[in-house]
């Protein structure tokens, strides 16, 4: 069954997990274990790496992360590392395993307790908490959230709001998609970005592939609309 849509609300906290594809194993052993967080000090494709400063992000903030780890950088870099570690050696959790609803309640034989006699509570496998938090969160979600359009209609949206916005400015959609920074195409494409994204919804990662930008270059035109 596949995942709901990540929610995006205003000082949402996400809990980020590592699962092995097709349910593998990620550690062989203990020995296996003790290596990971080495590992993942310079795995490109994880945000542990960026906090390290190991690799460059440009849209995670890990000033923000490190912060409550130590004031120095050096430091709490440290103590990140270590909280980090000490959770490996954790292992499997019993209270982080299931949905929203089984980790909320402390397992899943309290669930089934409360169903059994009839007490229902409200939840969402994406958020981790009480029902009164889950419905709070839930209800200041942003409506692109809420409503998420079928992929396939989704993607004739996209093609033909580009469309229409090139024959505007009168510009091909392959010149928009080119990379080229002649007027106007930047502002072309800022606009475009900020539509496909508030409008509709449509991920940083589609909405640059769809305007012959980076990823980054999406969050940027993100950041600097914030400003205004």
């Amino acid at each position: 069954m596949p995942r709901g849509p990540r929610l995006d609300a205003p000082g949402t906290l996400h809990h980020v997990m590592v699962r092995g594809i097709e349910r593998r194993a990620i550690v062989d052993d203990d020995k296996d274990r003790e290596d990971f967080v080495t590992r993942m000090d310079r795995y490109k494709w994880c945000g542990h790496s960026v906090i390290m400063n190991r690799c460059q992000s440009p849209w995670q903030d890990r000033r923000y992360v490190l912060k409550w780890f130590g004031r120095k950088e050096r430091d709490a870099k440290k103590s990140y590392r270590e909280f980090v570690k000490k959770g490996v050696a954790l292992g499997k959790r019993p209270d982080l395993t299931g949905g929203g609803l089984i980790r909320s309640m402390g397992g899943w034989s309290i669930v089934k307790a409360m169903r059994n006699s009839g007490i229902k509570e409200e939840s969402d496998a994406r958020i981790l908490g009480s029902a009164e938090f889950v419905s709070e969160l839930i209800k200041h979600a942003e409506e692109k959230v809420k409503y998420q359009l079928p992929a396939m209609e989704l993607q004739k949206i996209i093609a033909a709001e580009i469309e229409i916005q090139c024959k505007k400015e009168k510009v091909a959609v392959a010149m928009l998609q080119s990379g080229s920074r002649r007027p106007p195409l930047p502002k072309l494409r800022r606009a475009i970005a900020l539509k496909l994204i508030n409008e509709y919804g449509v991920s940083l990662a589609e909405t640059a592939r769809r305007l012959g930008i980076s990823t980054s270059g999406v969050a940027q035109i993100l950041r600097r609309s914030e400003r205004v």
